[in-house]
């Protein structure tokens, strides 16, 4: 929830951000650094209510920088002679670089972004100069650096944020929804679809877990332990939702009588929802045991299978709530919980490469476009233009609607220009003395900052404001005319991004749901070629990630009937993957059926609902099988079954061959 404008988080955050950057500044005008505002720039872009996220943005925004320093001296030590080249090799690298931060989706891509960024402000402007780089690096590494300290230091002594509390709140309030779903799975209800929508939203809350890894690991508020619980509760969670649902499609297809036989199984197993208990080591034998179907029967397949998922779903249950119990009030794990809880790591989150390479190649077109105008004019601003609108693409042109995004982004910087005009033309020039230079600046720069608490961009407004005025230690306002040529040239290299990129790639919700399903479906196909255990487990876990990336953008393209059947294309997915790293263990007929049903599932991956042929491929495969000197006991029994189900739920049962 976001505080109201007059609150005490929003102003105690804006006063945070203007005391770390007053003295970021006045330390680098003291020392004699040469442009003392790149220090106060880099506290309002750094500046995070959360302790975890400005540590974390510190070390990486270093890291970036000073690595960025040393590959623009070593690009200018090999092409010295050679100033286009330099222009050239500086672009590609610094576009590699912003691709690297597309691709990877934790905040370490933040260092990958400064990378990019400061290679282009450091040897792009010093270009035909290139002997004055070292100073320019150094000058620039020491003022990040400076703003960075100050920024942490700050946030260090007036009341640190922790994630902490914010993780539980969110674990809280995902346990409550995942234990009604499962009580409602055992209880037969059918789900209606807004609270699948709901239930899938949460998966993307989940998954959206590990953005927060990096930060996490940087808040000193948050114990090695406590994150180590948060991760393992995640990946159960996530191991959990395709089993509920597996769940709460078998229990209806036996009918009345299917379920009363199981009535005392799904009693205990609701109890044991409830409280969080393990199964007892018999329960398996016991839910066999009401088995009152003939064997090798539709529903007694059904009710073999239903148990070991509902077993394995009710272990993972217990020890999601062990481990919020031990997250909450410090509760002992046991032995084998708690050395499995040490190997947990953050849920993996998978790359677009679609729209890295089309964003990397709009901002590779932007460069190039302003560097050929910067060399065949020689336009001084050139230099800010291309930054500008190499950020621009960089920060924005991975989201949905990418044109609306830079388009907001221009509107910012003419709202920052203005208030850059109000600053420099009628403020700063009252400012007579050091006293008078903080209260104009605490009057400019607070109430943007406590803004920014909700607008993320208010921010950026107040960082592009302030570094186009040339502060220094004694303040000479620029001169107009350099003043709207600096502004016009930023706007000039947004516009020039916004082309390209326009150009790149399409825009749009509904086209990021075609773009997934494309990939869904190209992960079914490579399945059907080729899966080991790893590969279903990688594929469970990149389908999970869409699944969290897809829900908000469905309802953007009114695609609300889709939320429905992607567990089930979930589930479809990881039982082609056990068929065919089951059959690659098989031979004679048993290995033919199943290579026949696999190139059936392969032509059928471009339509949009499975065919009756591929109905009939699954029963005469599934037959085949059970024919076989194995049995129940044949390995491909476990995936035709799940297939059938995910594919198939409401069609007629499976019945035996002749």
């Amino acid at each position: 929830m976001t505080p109201p404008y007059f609150s005490l988080p929003r102003w105690l955050f804006a006063s945070k951000l203007f005391i770390a950057a007053m003295l970021a500044f006045a330390i680098a005008v003291h020392i004699g650094l040469p442009q003392p505002y790149w220090s106060l720039v880099t506290c309002c872009v750094l500046m995070n209510p959360m302790t975890g996220a400005i540590r974390s943005k510190a070390i990486y925004r270093f890291m970036g920088t000073v690595s960025a320093g040393v590959a623009s001296l070593t690009l200018a030590g090999v092409f010295v002679n050679t100033p286009v080249l330099l222009v050239g090799v500086t672009g590609l690298v610094a576009t590699a670089t912003l691709a690297i931060s597309l691709i990877d989706r934790t905040p370490r891509s933040y260092g990958f972004l400064l990378f990019g960024v400061t290679m282009m402000l450091v040897a792009v402007p010093e270009i035909n100069q290139p002997g004055n780089m070292f100073g320019t690096a150094v000058a620039r590494v020491t003022e990040i650096g400076l703003g960075l300290i100050c920024c942490s230091i700050i946030d260090s002594i007036i009341a640190p944020r922790s994630l902490g509390p914010q993780i539980r709140d969110r674990l809280h309030a995902w346990i409550p929804d995942v234990e009604r779903w499962f009580e409602e799975a055992l209880a037969g209800r059918e789900t209606d679809p807004e609270a699948t929508a709901d239930r899938l939203r949460m998966i993307g809350d989940v998954t959206a877990l590990s953005v927060l890894a990096g930060q996490l690991r940087y808040d000193p508020m948050v114990s090695r332990r406590e994150r180590k619980i948060a991760f393992a509760i995640q990946q159960r969670m996530l191991r959990l939702v395709p089993l509920i649902s597996a769940i709460g499609s078998r229990l209806p297809i036996g009918g009345d009588a299917f379920r009363e036989a199981l009535t005392p199984a799904l009693a205990e197993a609701s109890r044991l929802v409830r409280d969080g208990e393990e199964p007892p080591a018999d329960f398996a034998g016991r839910m066999d045991a009401l088995d009152e179907e003939a064997p090798g029967s539709w529903q007694s397949l059904v009710h073999r299978n239903l148990t070991v998922i509902m077993a394995d779903a009710l272990n993972l249950w217990s020890e999601i709530r062990a481990l919020d119990s031990a997250l909450d009030s410090g509760a002992a794990l046991s032995p084998s919980l708690d050395a499995a809880t040490e190997r947990a790591r953050a849920f993996p989150l998978y790359p677009d490469y679609h729209i890295v390479w089309r964003v990397s190649a709009a901002i590779l077109l932007t460069y190039a476009t302003l560097a050929g105008i910067s060399y065949l004019t020689g336009w001084q601003q050139a230099p800010g233009a291309l930054l500008i609108g190499s950020v621009a693409i960089a920060f924005f042109g991975g989201v949905d609607e990418a044109g609306a995004a830079v388009a907001k982004f221009a509107r910012f910087a003419v709202l920052a220009t203005a208030a850059a005009a109000v600053l420099c033309y009628a403020l700063l020039p009252m400012a007579t003395d050091y006293g008078a230079f903080l209260v104009v600046m605490a009057l400019f720069m607070m109430p943007i900052a406590a803004w920014s608490v909700s607008n993320p961009l208010a921010l950026l407004l107040l960082a592009f404001a302030l570094s186009t005025i040339n502060l220094q230690g004694k303040y000479q306002p620029l001169d107009f005319g350099t003043f709207i040529d600096a502004s016009l040239a930023s706007l000039i290299g947004i516009f020039v991004g916004f082309f390209w990129l326009h150009m790149a790639r399409r825009m749009g919700a509904e086209h990021a749901v075609e773009r997934f399903t494309k990939m869904a479906r190209a992960d079914i196909r490579a399945l059907t070629r080729h899966a080991t255990a790893r590969d279903r487990d990688l594929y469970i876990a990149r389908s999970l990630d869409r699944i969290g990336a897809l829900t908000a953008r469905l309802e953007a393209a009114d695609g609300s009937d889709e939320s429905l059947r992607l567990l089930r294309r979930l589930r479809a997915g990881a039982d082609i993957a056990d068929l065919r790293h089951a059959a690659n263990g098989l031979s004679g007929e048993d290995r033919q059926a199943a290579e026949r049903l696999l190139t059936v599932i392969r032509q059928e991956t471009g339509r949009d609902t499975p065919s009756h042929s591929l109905l009939g491929s699954i029963d005469e495969t599934l037959s085949a099988a059970l024919n076989s000197a194995t049995g129940e006991n044949n390995p491909l029994v476990r995936g035709l079954l799940g297939l059938r189900l995910a594919l198939f739920e409401k069609s007629p049962p499976w019945m035996p061959a002749g």
